[in-house]
């Protein structure tokens, strides 16, 4: 067993799954969906990572700088997000956020709790949200 392996054979395993995936339900036709806010200087202040798959997308980083929250430009950047997944022919969103993150703005935006990990790390939680578009 190998701890520490190449990124050939990372590779290898990773196009291995799809492979597997694609003859059980068809490719993923993945898509990233990437999204940045600059201020007057273009320093990049805010930005929205994830992609589009299986008619989902899929949010792996919201961020915005600490000197711009509260004013909506994370709600701009998800709303953006949101409209082109339906563009790209997206039927819902999912998200994991920690409850020291997001989960409150997530719910705002319509977004349901499926499920919850307790202790990660320990004293926290771990929430799975949807939503549909």
């Amino acid at each position: 067993m190998n701890f520490n392996p190449s990124e050939k054979e990372i590779e290898f395993v990773s196009s291995a799954l799809a492979k597997f995936n694609d003859e059980k339900v068809g490719p993923d036709n993945h898509e990233l969906l990437n999204i940045v806010e600059y201020d007057e200087a273009k320093n990049v202040i805010a930005g929205i990572l994830g992609g589009t798959y299986w008619g989902w997308m899929h949010i792996d980083i919201l961020w915005v700088d600490e000197k711009h929250r509260k004013a909506g430009l994370g709600s701009k950047l998800l709303h953006a997000a949101e409209e082109e997944a339906k563009k790209r022919g997206c039927h819902s969103v999912h998200v994991d956020t920690m409850s020291w993150q997001a989960p409150d703005f997530y719910k705002k935006s319509g977004y349901k709790v499926i499920s919850e990990l307790d202790d990660i790390p320990t004293g926290n939680k771990k929430f799975h949200l949807i939503k549909d578009l």
